[in-house]
């Protein structure tokens, strides 16, 4: 037996889970918060929107790189994950402190591209951690806690910097929080015999063949995190210059705990029905719906209770998607001596689109149709997820 065959426990599960919310606040506190306030400040409200372009453009072009690179390096070593998770970890902690102390717009870049590269080592760790260690018949309970994990690490790190302050507290608070959080699987995770993977074996054609299962899985995990990542990016300037609310960062909050909310409920009972039912499709086709209908909801009406529903909209979407998002690319993945490295191609999928959504949204919000053409788009990319959908013929 394997230790890929053995039940994982709820004790693992749960520092597993922990983990995941430390590594996201690390991200999305900055993202949410941090970020634009910092960008408002450096470049005035003229400019913040570029700037705040500029600065996420940089960090998730690194990130795109860092990931894979991150997943080769733990395959190379004989798939351990800890080293992977440490080191990375202290440079995503450097990151955060340089931005604590920017006061200048290439300091702000400096720190972020760190954040970025740094903390896809944890990421990279903890998802093939799902591989070595979640048999298949967990993998949607595990995959759900992955997912919702992250969005608890959204509200945690928004809230952090909404109760400490902006600025240098903030970034001080999360950066702390990230080693914190992670300290329980550092001490209960245990690493498999070593198996170093043989990269000149990798597949890359995987990526590109026609009617390759994991490119399928791979377009329909980047368009759904495309159109997440639309909804966030300016959502601290969509509250403040569209619907006109007189806290915008408290009303952020608001609505990251209302998306939250019902995101984990949908994503934790979601990945569990998912192992029940052994289905997966359904939800990733549920989930690309009601995202789209979220998204239309925020373009049309502007008001601050149907945002507050349309945000809801959203959050049952997304949970509807993390429920089986693991456990979809794990079911595709090529083969297991490189499990590291091509889920590493699959988180560019969650990447890229950091990369590219600031690039889409400013001139969009800024010249080319404001924020309905923005999340009408939004909406528009979750549907050719759900167009993409019917190729992905290895998914029950």
């Amino acid at each position: 037996m394997t230790l890929v065959d053995i039940p994982v426990r709820r004790r693992w599960m749960t520092a597993y889970g922990l983990a995941m919310v430390g590594v996201a606040a690390g991200w999305f506190g900055p993202i949410q918060i941090l970020l634009p306030e910092q960008a408002a400040r450096l470049a005035g409200e003229d400019g913040k929107e570029a700037l705040l372009a500029f600065v996420t453009a940089w960090g998730a072009a690194v990130s795109m790189v860092a990931n894979p690179l991150w997943g080769v390096l733990s395959d190379r070593i004989g798939s351990r994950r800890l080293p992977i998770f440490l080191a990375g970890t202290v440079v995503g902690i450097a990151g955060l402190l340089v931005l604590a102390g920017a006061d200048t717009r290439s300091t702000m870049v400096i720190g972020w591209c760190l954040v970025q590269a740094g903390l896809n080592g944890p990421l990279a760790a903890l998802a093939a951690m799902i591989g070595d260690r979640v048999p298949e018949r967990q993998r949607g309970t595990v995959g759900a806690i992955f997912g919702v994990a992250q969005i608890v690490g959204v509200v945690l790190g928004t809230a952090v910097a909404v109760a400490v302050g902006q600025g240098a507290p903030g970034y001080i608070a999360v950066a702390i929080a990230v080693p914190a959080f992670g300290a329980a699987l550092l001490i209960m995770h245990r690493d498999g015999p070593a198996s170093p993977a043989e990269t000149s074996k990798i597949k890359w054609t995987v990526i590109t063949r026609p009617g390759s299962q994991f490119a399928w899985a791979w377009v329909i995990r980047f368009l759904l995190n495309l159109s997440n990542a639309l909804v966030l990016v300016y959502l601290f300037y969509y509250l403040s210059d569209s619907v006109g609310v007189a806290d915008p960062a408290l009303w952020v909050l608001i609505l990251t705990v209302v998306n939250v909310l019902f995101a984990g409920i949908v994503g934790g009972f979601g990945g569990v029905l998912s192992d029940k039912w052994v289905r997966r499709r359904v939800f990733v086709a549920a989930a690309a719906v009601i995202i789209a209908a979220g998204s239309t909801v925020l373009a049309l009406v502007p008001v601050t209770a149907v945002v507050i529903v349309a945000s809801a909209l959203v959050g049952v979407g997304w949970g509807a998607y993390i429920a089986v998002d693991m456990a979809v690319i794990t079911h595709v993945l090529p083969d297991a001596e490189t499990r590291a490295t091509m889920l590493g191609v699959a988180n560019i999928a969650g990447t890229l689109p950091q990369l590219i959504a600031p690039v889409i949204a400013a001139p969009i919000v800024t010249g080319l149709g404001g924020y309905p053409a923005l999340y009408l788009l939004t909406g528009g990319a979750a549907l050719l997820a759900l167009a993409a959908l019917p190729r992905l013929k290895a998914l029950p």
